[in-house]
């Protein structure tokens, strides 16, 4: 895996697309509240979010496959999450920016908030032409070796059970499930070195 820096904003900006038309082809969870353009222009947001703040990582110099994560104990980075938020407002319409707040809840915060630290991943993604080829078990490989590490879970939410299946194919396990509206649940999953 290779930590993203160094890239200009053109170039974050077509990562973010590209991630965010991979969302969007799901056709599943919370994108189904929002249009195409709407998936793709907040994930945009949210990758150049991921950047500033240096938690935005990639499988190779292809860019088959993208991951954020970060550990508890880090502190949150301001500056880049208010701009995030700010572009949110700007950019979108509100009923897409509630959609988005329901999917990054962070209910994972709420299940281990007992745990002293953890990995929290976010954003996972691989790009639609390299789907179906392993690049999953790639881009959660670095987040897992540094919760095996430091002895500590891995954890995430996601928002499909087609998504559930694919971490547990990944050896997470799900520990948590909350509906949001329109029939739309928050899966809570974790991975730790007795898994």
């Amino acid at each position: 895996m290779l930590k993203i820096e160094n890239k200009s904003q053109e170039e974050i900006a077509e990562i973010g697309k590209k991630i965010g038309e991979a969302f969007a082809a799901e056709k599943e969870g919370i994108v189904t509240m929002l249009t195409e353009e709407q998936t793709i222009r907040a994930f945009e947001i949210m990758t150049e979010y991921c950047y500033r703040s240096g938690k935005l990582y990639a499988t190779s110099e292809k860019g088959e496959g993208y991951v954020a994560y970060w550990e508890k104990k880090t502190k949150p980075a301001i500056a880049p999450a208010l701009h995030m938020i700010k572009r949110f407002l700007c950019e979108l319409p509100l009923k897409a920016c509630i959609a988005f707040a329901q999917s990054g809840g962070e209910q994972y915060a709420k299940i281990f908030k007992k745990e002293p630290n953890y990995i929290a991943v976010s954003m996972v993604a691989v790009l639609r032409e390299f789907q179906g080829k392993g690049f999953m078990h790639k881009v959660l490989e670095q987040p897992f070796a540094e919760a095996k590490k430091k002895n500590i879970p891995c954890v995430l939410d996601t928002d499909t059970p087609l998504k559930v299946k694919k971490y547990a194919r990944c050896g997470m396990k799900l520990c948590g499930e909350k509906k949001l509206k329109h029939g739309i649940s928050l899966y809570t999953l974790v991975y730790s070195a007795d898994n």
